[in-house]
């Protein structure tokens, strides 16, 4: 009994252990973006596996912006019984405005559905934020991000700001007052923003973790960072 015991219980534990890891729905896909040359419209298209078919899936555009900066991701949440992934896309625009140098946050939510071996992908803006910086056609957009927090900056502007991702609440952070050279983040979710002579730590709490002189700046597993 005792040894039937035993081989029930590590069944169950290696069932268990299979399914924690299995693959997510959505491991053989990829999706691609593009622009257009003076960057008004973001184009994107779903490509990849979902066994037994194979190839791209669905595709279609965001905009019209005045200049998109810079692009990231949110993290994704999974619901297997109805096959859907959500997730946010941020998406910052550098030129907007009469003169062309306002910057806007546009937050989208991505739901895709998986049915049937076929993806169907829907975006919709949730919000656009303005944002306390100054943009601009030859402005260099910087952003660095977690699981709640953005932390943006441009070179025309000396205090990046913080957004929750939650609320969209916008933060600016006085805290070394000169422009940066890079954002940077790595794994854990710290976000260091660096400048030429200072540089400061945000945490993944979104609470300022160290700043000090000298130009550090942070890696990661995903993206090189050029020093």
């Amino acid at each position: 009994m005792c040894l039937r015991r035993s081989i029930v219980s590590w069944w169950l534990l290696l069932s268990g252990s299979v399914f924690c890891y299995a693959a997510a729905i959505d491991s053989g896909l990829f999706t691609t973006y593009t622009t257009n040359n003076s960057k008004t419209t973001l184009y994107w298209v779903v490509c990849g596996s979902i066994p037994p078919a194979i190839g791209c899936y669905t595709s279609g555009q965001l905009g019209t912006f005045g200049e998109i900066g810079s692009i990231v991701e949110g993290t994704k949440s999974y619901n297997n019984t109805t096959g859907t992934i959500t997730r946010h896309l941020y998406v910052i625009d550098q030129a907007i405005g009469s003169g062309q140098n306002k910057v806007v946050l546009n937050d989208y939510k991505r739901v895709d559905t998986i049915v049937n071996s076929f993806d169907t992908t829907k975006f919709t803006l949730v919000k656009r934020v303005l944002l306390p910086l100054t943009g601009g056609n030859s402005a260099l957009v910087f952003v660095g991000a977690n699981n709640s927090y953005l932390v943006i900056g441009t070179s025309m502007t000396a205090i990046p700001v913080k957004v929750q991702k939650s609320t969209l609440a916008v933060t600016s952070l006085n805290i070394i007052s000169e422009i940066p050279i890079s954002i940077t983040a790595d794994n854990y979710g710290f976000i260091t923003v660096t400048s030429a002579n200072s540089f400061f730590v945000v945490g993944p709490n979104g609470a300022l973790e160290e700043d000090g002189g000298g130009s550090p700046f942070t890696v990661n597993k995903i993206l090189g960072t050029r020093p």
